[in-house]
């Protein structure tokens, strides 16, 4: 951790340094204490704004949270669901998914809805992949005990398969709330009036490259926020995990 904050920090000063020793033009780059100082001068509208975004991401990832692991759980168990869907699934998902926001907009208006579908859209990829994995990787020894000990098909399921895919479901999680904040974003992009989206398409109209940095700032600190959040989550849920992982 105090590695990552020194790397961090280093590289921030870097990229501080070559913005004043090659005195680069503000409307080309700024540097970091610009973009901190635009942040610390209107807190309140940063703050605002990305509440709204944090509401769409959040609201995104658990309704794609659920719908993931809900549907690679079927996808695993019902071959039928498996070979119609799965196919039609990845051909989705190669659709760039800012081409799919204008299509949320006129199914669900210019609320929030539509921007937390886009979320979701993104968010529910990575958890169908990973908990299908998951549970594809039990070992067979383990299915064969269950089997040896006349376990039903329900007990084996809970009591080992979804156990043992847990570990593949969270990292899917951690890589699925990352996105479900960009998803936010494009949703803010393509419909926004609100969210740090919105901030950072009205900083780029008015060439205010300070604005536009602390909003990435925000969301910078946004998603590692949620993905400690998720990882801790965890961690917590899984101490077995932790303690094999070690």
């Amino acid at each position: 951790m105090v590695m990552s904050v020194v790397g961090i920090t280093a590289l921030l000063a870097l990229w501080e340094a070559v913005v004043r020793v090659f005195d680069v033009p503000g409307y080309l780059l700024v540097g970091p204490w610009a973009a901190v100082t635009e942040l610390t001068s209107d807190p309140s509208y940063f703050w605002e704004h990305s509440l709204m975004t944090l509401q769409a991401s959040v609201l995104g990832f658990v309704l794609g949270a659920l719908l993931g692991v809900g549907f690679g759980v079927a996808l695993y168990y019902v071959p039928a669901i498996r070979h119609v869907l799965y196919p039609s699934l990845i051909a989705i998902n190669t659709v760039p998914k800012v081409a799919l926001a204008p299509l949320f907009i006129v199914w669900f208006g210019f609320g929030l809805e539509s921007k937390v579908f886009v979320a979701l859209t993104i968010a529910f990829f990575p958890l169908v992949i990973s908990t299908f994995d998951g549970l594809a990787s039990v070992p067979s020894e383990l299915r064969e005990l269950a089997r040896i000990n006349r376990a039903s098909t329900w007990d084996q399921m809970r009591k080992i398969e979804l156990i043992h895919s847990l570990p593949s479901i969270f990292t899917g999680m951690k890589i699925s709330i990352s996105m479900a904040v960009g998803g936010a974003v494009v949703g803010e992009f393509i419909a926004g009036n609100s969210g740090l989206g919105y901030v950072v398409l009205v900083a780029n109209s008015q060439v205010a490259l300070g604005t536009m940095f602390a909003a990435f700032i925000c969301l910078a600190v946004m998603s590692l926020v949620l993905f400690m959040v998720v990882d801790v989550l965890g961690r917590l849920l899984l101490p077995w995990n932790v303690a094999t992982s070690k």
